[in-house]
């Protein structure tokens, strides 16, 4: 409501003093009612801003970078393919991320088609130190202790994909993997193996990790799960499908 319109009221309450309170308690209202939905526009702004910014973060399939410093492979790291292989690709994930599970869907097509050309080093990153995100990394860790680590990973993704959260009690995976229960119970609950968890994460920020899933290909670090095949993003742009990426960064070697 305009200022004018606010005045000829206040006016017409002036000439009608018999009615002022009750014109007066009319006008407050309707001041009220305008503030509210103000603010309702505002909070709905802020919310899908919020919401824009969340999926840019875990979500983006455009966002590529040259990274300033990359990771290097260590002893205890959870590898998909050789060691020595020409082109390591480090991936940093969330167990209980769609966004995560997504990825995992692609880089498996393409480690199939490039054989032990690239390996897969797979690491945990957990955004706000979620209970469900911290159980499911330490589990996949202490799956690793015991040679089932991608087993324990496959079926955590497979609930992430359908939108699931990570089981309070993991007693189905670890009949279903095979794993020695006591030995397994043990390691989640070793303070040791949750620092190392915590001392990734920090070490990830130093690669300017932000979210899930990054990868860092080279020196090429890329935000969100990348598809497969090139795509055109929300903007129009021409973007280059992981497998492209990953060819390209081969014939390089």
């Amino acid at each position: 409501m305009s200022q004018d319109i606010m005045s000829s009221l206040f006016k017409e309450i002036r000439k009608n003093k018999k009615y002022a309170i009750p014109a007066l308690a009319a006008v407050l209202v309707v001041i009220v009612v305008i503030i509210m939905m103000a603010q309702a526009r505002e909070v709905a702004f802020l919310n899908f801003s919020d919401s824009q910014a969340a999926n840019k973060l875990e979500g983006s399939q455009s966002q590529s970078y040259t990274a300033v410093q990359t990771p290097a492979l260590k002893a205890d790291d959870k590898v998909s393919g050789s060691p020595e292989a020409p082109l390591k690709i480090f991936v940093y994930e969330d167990y209980t991320s769609a966004y995560s599970a997504a990825l995992a869907d692609t880089l498996d097509k393409i480690k199939a088609e490039t054989g032990d050309k690239i390996a897969l080093i797979f690491r945990p990153y957990i955004l706000n130190n979620t209970l469900p995100a911290v159980t499911a990394a330490a589990a996949v860790d202490c799956a690793k202790e015991q040679e089932k680590w991608r087993e324990m990973r496959a079926l955590l993704f497979a609930r992430a994909k359908n939108k699931q959260a990570a089981p309070a009690d993991l007693d189905s995976y670890i009949k279903q993997i095979g794993l020695n229960e006591a030995d397994f119970k043990a390691c989640l609950t070793n303070e040791e193996k949750s620092g190392k968890i915590e001392q990734s994460v920090a070490e990830a920020k130093t690669y300017s990790v932000q979210g899930t899933p990054t990868m860092f290909i080279g020196q090429d670090m890329i935000l969100g799960a990348r598809p497969y095949d090139n795509f055109v993003d929300s903007n129009g742009d021409q973007i280059e499908g992981l497998k492209a990426v990953i060819d390209k960064k081969l014939s390089s070697i």
